[in-house]
């Protein structure tokens, strides 16, 4: 268990990272333009804006959603209400408020499957208390959207600006 004053380490994968190559001397189009990777086949992209950097909408799908209603035990209300009187975090409470989420989560995924969308747009939590401490329902829902890659996509806003710079600079030295 780390302290406070220690940071959480955690092992990411058993690989080696690669040994580094040699130094890369970026060309303007390479630096400025490229194109996103493909969404591999089953797998769905969620993002809360209306889209997503370096893609393209090709169709908008319809509204997608999945909903959990979950409840505890009465043998665990009984224990969260002692624990709710002396205080602390109500543990039993938070799981099923992260089991509630993530079924929600997961069932909204399948409705974007099987509408053959490969990504979900504007997406939302909504949570709400049917009878308050036992039961609770959530909500995720979005617009599933199928997307493509822009090809030779240049970055606009701040990105796109910083990349522009950093050419011009590359471009300048080159000179």
């Amino acid at each position: 268990m780390n302290t406070p004053r220690e940071r959480a380490k955690f092992k990411l994968s058993d690989d080696v990272p690669p040994e580094p190559g040699p130094p890369v001397d970026p060309t303007r189009p390479e630096l400025l333009g490229g194109t996103r990777p493909e969404v591999a086949s089953g797998r769905v992209l969620v993002t809360a804006a209306d889209g997503f950097d370096g893609y393209e909408i090709m169709s908008y799908q319809g509204i997608c959603w999945g909903i959990s209603v979950r409840a505890k035990d009465l043998g665990q209300d009984c224990l969260m209400g002692c624990k709710n009187l002396t205080g602390g975090e109500l543990q039993s409470y938070a799981e099923l408020g992260d089991e509630a989420r993530q079924r929600a989560l997961d069932k909204m995924f399948i409705a974007a499957r099987r509408q053959r969308a490969n990504a979900v747009i504007n997406f939302r939590f909504e949570y709400s208390v049917q009878m308050p401490g036992a039961t609770g329902s959530v909500v995720a829902y979005g617009t599933a959207v199928v997307i493509q890659p822009i090809p030779d996509y240049i970055p606009v806003g701040a990105t796109g600006a910083i990349l522009r710079d950093i050419a011009d600079r590359l471009d300048a030295q080159k000179s």
